[in-house]
């Protein structure tokens, strides 16, 4: 639009010296930046920096789940920095599959990955690759989970090992699904760039009637400190949506579990923010609750009438989740609902982008400004997190 102003204006104008920038200069004036200075003046804007997220891929293995490479991505799909590595590898569990703990974690700005050798590495935004630590790890009947603290200094791991296959029998229908021998964990401590430390050694209790032990397993590090499942689901029949456990927190100096998140026979825990704030779906009639470390309710919806929820992820904000079960949805703190269709939440990009698929299918991801509309990023994979540039 063409400013026009009146000569006289003009010149008084200058005479009083107004630092009107677009003022001046339809009068044919000059400003220099020393001599004005507008207090109402708009800040420039700034470029937004794209979303950036870490992913575990399963390249040329023939199964979908069998994680080998980890990259940061863009949402169009491309790679901002990728590396291979060696599988975790999977054991024999009876007459079941395996669940593998999560391998990857997102901190400090990095996506942290241990591999099936007992190596913990890093990768940064720059592509550049960082040894962590080493776990003793041997890979024969074995799993390994660990956890990196949200500041990227201090690492635990556990290294659960399980006897082997039964010389005899058929693992379902034999009276013993595994050969003669202990479940054992082992917790590790370690400062990033440093070697790693045994904290302790436990044989894990099993018998006739429970011949399945309970084990902790490594998930996550938020605020209040580190994360677990315990008792774990290290082996499943292809159930459908799940946690890994039982979630609780670990005090970070023994490595032993301090306390649970919540009691799963009334409202089952499936996602923790990085306060320390998580929800959990209450196991009757599957409502969302948003709770404090105390336990406390901060906010929850309640399920539609003969639905239910599952699977809810907390926003980075924590105002809203992100749901399957009956239906999937987002819902607010305050009241929002927004049905999602042809979509599978995985988790949170930023408090208003929500990443889907990524399994058997490419991820996908959904903003709540357009919320009808699923944008394909172009590869598969498991979500770990968004990664801070």
């Amino acid at each position: 639009m063409k400013l026009l102003v009146d000569a006289s204006v003009c010149t008084s104008m200058r005479r009083l010296w107004i630092a009107i920038v677009v003022l001046l200069t339809a009068c044919g004036g000059s400003v220099t930046p020393t001599a004005v200075a507008s207090p109402s003046a708009s800040p420039q804007p700034t470029a937004s920096k794209p979303l950036l997220f870490a992913a575990l891929e399963a390249k040329a293995t023939g199964d979908a789940f069998e994680w080998n490479t980890v990259a940061i991505a863009n949402l169009d799909g491309i790679a901002q920095a990728k590396t291979a590595f060696t599988p975790m590898p999977v054991p024999y569990v009876g007459c079941a599959g395996a669940s593998l703990p999560p391998s990857a974690h997102v901190a400090s700005g990095k996506v942290f990955f241990a591999d099936g050798t007992g190596q913990v590495r890093s990768l940064g935004l720059n592509g550049q690759i960082a040894a962590v630590t080493t776990i003793p790890f041997t890979g024969t009947q074995q799993m390994l989970s660990f956890a990196v603290s949200p500041d990227g200094s201090s690492l635990l791991a556990a290294v659960f090992t399980i006897p082997g296959r039964p010389a005899t029998g058929d693992a379902c229908t034999g009276a013993a699904p595994f050969a003669p021998g202990n479940f054992t964990l082992d917790v590790y401590s370690a400062q990033v760039g440093g070697a790693s430390h045994l904290l302790y050694h436990e044989v894990l209790a099993s018998s006739s009637t429970q011949p399945v032990p309970n084990v902790m397993a490594f998930i996550g590090w938020d605020k209040v400190g580190p994360e677990a499942t315990y008792p774990t689901q290290w082996a499943t029949q292809g159930g459908g949506p799940h946690p890994y456990g039982v979630m609780a927190w670990v005090d970070p100096s023994t490595g032993k579990v301090s306390r649970q998140l919540s009691n799963p026979d009334s409202c089952l825990v499936w996602d923790i923010g990085a306060a320390g704030d998580f929800v959990c779906t209450t196991t009757q009639v599957g409502d969302i609750s948003v709770r404090r470390p105390d336990g406390t309710e901060i906010w929850g919806v309640k399920a539609p009438a003969n639905s239910f929820y599952e699977s809810p992820y907390l926003s980075p904000q924590e105002g809203r989740v992100a749901a399957g079960g009956g239906e999937t949805a987002i819902l607010g703190r305050d009241g929002a609902h927004v049905s999602l269709t042809g979509f599978g939440p995985q988790g949170w990009l930023d408090d208003t982008t929500v990443i889907g698929g990524g399994y058997e299918s490419d991820f996908t991801y959904v903003r709540l400004n357009a919320s009808s509309t699923v944008v394909d990023i172009g590869f598969k994979g498991k979500f770990i997190g968004t990664i801070q540039s």
